[in-house]
């Protein structure tokens, strides 16, 4: 006959049980976070393909823009010396005709003859010095003829194999979004089968510990709440658009959602004016005599800088060239998106040195990222530093509440994405992308290539506003750090736009500081 089961024996056992659970629910828990790196860098792969095909055509243009003007050069070249040989045989039938002069007789016959015999002497000394002139005119006029046909067909080389290569990037990226998906169902139908075996644990976790139902504390609280916004007076905007037209005459002319977020963003960051809370919403008026100057630069500013980087990029989720079958001015206005990467890196590959120094005489300049936050910045001077990161995280504060899209989101605001659809939103480069536009930088939609931007510091000495990044060299995800332990990100599918604690598991090695 057995004993019964004492209480000192039954506690351990009782404890033994819980800790195995706690411990099945951390091993679920890492599960969960390691899946939802991997769609991340699944989602980014797919971002990383979009960026390089837009980079591709747009080196496909400048080299097709090159080889044109290559072309021209050639002409100019090939009709100068035409111009040259005919100017050469108009001396040379002159110095002819002239040469049949006096005898030498005649030129005893007095002074005047004699005068005349030297007259014409130096004359045709004269043209024989122009035709040694034009002679050596045609030959450099051949040599430039020359060089410009080699440069003509170099740049026509370049110019069909960027077209080939553009053409090759929509196939590859087309083919690589199909796969992508693939693997991005499957993996998401492990996370999902592994979120329920994590609310299964959970469940026997809170039985184990007597509280029915009852989740697993989390360590901080994720905020889902969206920033306090103003209503703004037509006058209001009226002078914010004036004032965006005095800075940047040529920026897109921008809508009222643009300045009356422009507006909030620069009175949650500066408080210029008093708010008027006679409403049930709180109102920013403007009134002839008020002092608003300050608010006005800054929305115009946050205005300007987001229709200038905005103009200057691509529609991220668009695989067609954009340049084919369009009119000149088209063409040209789409070609000042900047580039993660331009020809004259790559072209010079395989290249003579020569080659590529000459191609850069008839390929044209091209805006990079770097180049396009430099020209903006230096045009609308934005404010100091500490004000700009405000500025930042205040427009992505300003999204809180705004769903995950994947492939979502540009300088402008949020968008539709890869899928397409009618849901707008951002994911995690596309809502870093839009927050920075504010401040006229300027960034790629992958979080790889964000990664290579700015300043690298070790994660442990990040600051507010500096960007956090998960997976090697940042591919599977981005957030804006806050301070404090907390960031701001767009986590997933399913999920928003959100304020949540620092997850320090799978980050990369540095952080990245912009500002």
């Amino acid at each position: 006959m057995s004993s019964p089961v004492g209480p000192a024996v039954a506690a351990p056992a009782a404890q033994s049980t819980a800790s195995a659970l706690v411990a099945k629910l951390s091993a679920s828990q890492a599960e969960i976070a390691e899946l939802d790196l991997k769609i991340g860098q699944l989602r980014e792969a797919a971002n990383r393909a979009f960026v390089d095909l837009h980079d591709a055509q747009s080196r496909s243009e400048q080299a097709r823009r090159g080889a044109e003007e290559a072309k021209r050069r050639l002409e100019e070249s090939q009709a100068a010396v035409e111009k040259a040989r005919a100017e050469l045989s108009a001396v040379t039938r002159s110095q002819y005709r002239n040469s049949a002069g006096g005898s030498p007789i005649q030129a005893l016959g007095g002074e005047q003859s004699q005068k005349d015999v030297l007259d014409r002497s130096l004359f045709l000394r004269q043209r024989s010095e122009e035709k040694q002139q034009k002679l050596a005119e045609v030959e450099q006029a051949r040599l430039e003829a020359a060089n410009d046909e080699s440069l003509q067909r170099q740049a026509s080389e370049v110019a069909q194999q960027a077209a080939d290569e553009a053409v090759a990037a929509e196939t590859a990226t087309r083919d690589e979004l199909a796969s992508l998906s693939s693997q991005l169902d499957d993996v998401i139908e492990q996370r999902e089968a592994a979120s329920a075996e994590l609310n299964s644990i959970e469940s026997d976790v809170a039985q184990e510990r007597g509280i029915s139902n009852s989740p697993a504390p989390q360590s901080a609280e994720v905020h889902e709440t969206p920033a306090e916004t103003y209503e703004v007076s037509p006058e209001l905007l009226d002078a914010v658009e004036e004032r965006v037209n005095e800075i940047a005459p040529g920026a897109d002319v921008p809508n009222e959602q643009a300045l009356v977020q422009a507006v909030n963003t620069a009175q949650r960051t500066g408080g210029y004016v008093e708010v008027s809370n006679q409403a049930d919403t709180p109102r920013l008026e403007y009134s002839e005599g008020s002092d608003v100057t300050d608010l006005l630069t800054q929305a115009a500013t946050i205005v300007a800088s987001e229709a200038l980087v905005g103009s200057s990029q691509p529609d991220h989720s668009e695989t067609a060239n954009p340049y084919g079958g369009s009119s000149t001015s088209e063409v040209i206005a789409a070609f000042a998106q900047g580039l993660n990467s331009v020809l004259a890196a790559d072209s010079s590959a395989g290249q003579p040195e020569s080659a590529t120094s000459d191609l850069s005489q008839v390929v044209p300049a091209v805006g990079t990222f770097e180049s396009i936050t430099n020209e903006v910045r230096s045009a609308l001077a934005p404010s100091a530093n500490s004000s700009s990161v405000e500025t930042v995280i205040a427009r992505a504060e300003a999204m809180i509440g705004t769903p995950y899209v994947w492939g979502g989101g540009d300088a402008n605001g949020p968008t539709v994405g890869v899928n397409g659809g009618s849901m707008s939103g951002f994911d995690c480069s596309g809502l870093v992308l839009y927050a920075f536009a504010g401040v006229g930088i300027s960034l790629p939609h992958y979080t790889g290539y964000q990664y290579q931007r700015g300043t690298p510091v070790a994660p442990s000495e990040a600051q507010r506003g500096d960007l956090l990044f998960w997976g090697p060299g940042g591919s599977q995800h981005v957030a804006i750090y806050l301070g404090d332990g907390m960031m701001i990100e767009a986590p997933q599918a399913g999920q928003n736009v959100q304020i949540a604690p620092v997850r320090w598991s799978g980050m990369s090695a540095n952080a990245v500081r912009l500002l």
